[in-house]
């Protein structure tokens, strides 16, 4: 699935548009979810930094630990982000947006694959295939996700873009002012 289009709309939405409109939808995050969720994003982005110790046995070839860190950054960012941080009152209550809100791109990318009501959603199959261990990280910068009958292949950088939206939107979400790192700048073409 390419789901290039739909990134580029999230893209196109800056923070304060995205904070204004949870607030008049009047869709939040816990103190405690919100906290929880983010010391997770924290680890997962610890797990791909070289300066930190992440060695194997001995007799362990560095390419190999590298592809082992890589690996276990991509899956805990994806469990944590998709998984974890999943919140059914901001799930739910995305459905309800009008066509005009700015809510409406992060509605869509919840609903991507979806043909008709009642069908899994994209991020409902990426769940489904990180809870039962059926996805592999390709030798290509993909991951294949597999759920029953259903398989899915999407690059690294979509996946891990599709995080960070998702980050923006629980972060937005949350009712306390919190800075936003400074790379979310460039979203909404501010």
């Amino acid at each position: 699935m390419d789901i290039t289009t739909l990134l580029q709309r999230l893209r196109a939405i800056s923070n304060e548009e995205l904070r204004a409109a949870l607030r008049s939808e009047h869709l939040g995050i816990s103190d405690e979810k919100f906290a929880t969720a983010f010391q997770c994003v924290g680890a997962s982005h610890d797990l791909s930094r070289s300066d930190i110790d992440f060695g194997g046995p001995p007799d362990m070839p560095e390419e190999v630990i590298q592809g082992h860190r890589l690996r276990a950054s991509v899956v805990f960012m994806t469990f944590s982000t998709l998984c974890y941080m999943r919140s059914e009152h901001l799930e739910r209550g995305l459905d309800g947006v009008s066509e005009t809100s700015r809510l409406r791109a992060f509605r869509d990318i919840y609903r991507a694959g979806c043909m008709k009501l009642g069908d899994d959603t994209l991020v409902q199959h990426i769940r489904n295939s990180l809870a039962h261990g059926t996805f592999r990280l390709a030798r290509t910068p993909e991951i294949v996700f597999t759920d029953r009958n259903w398989q899915e292949t999407l690059a690294i950088s979509q996946l891990m873009e599709l995080c960070e939206h998702v980050h923006r939107l629980y972060h937005e979400a949350f009712h306390d002012e919190v800075p936003r790192p400074l790379h979310w700048l460039k979203y909404g073409g501010q």
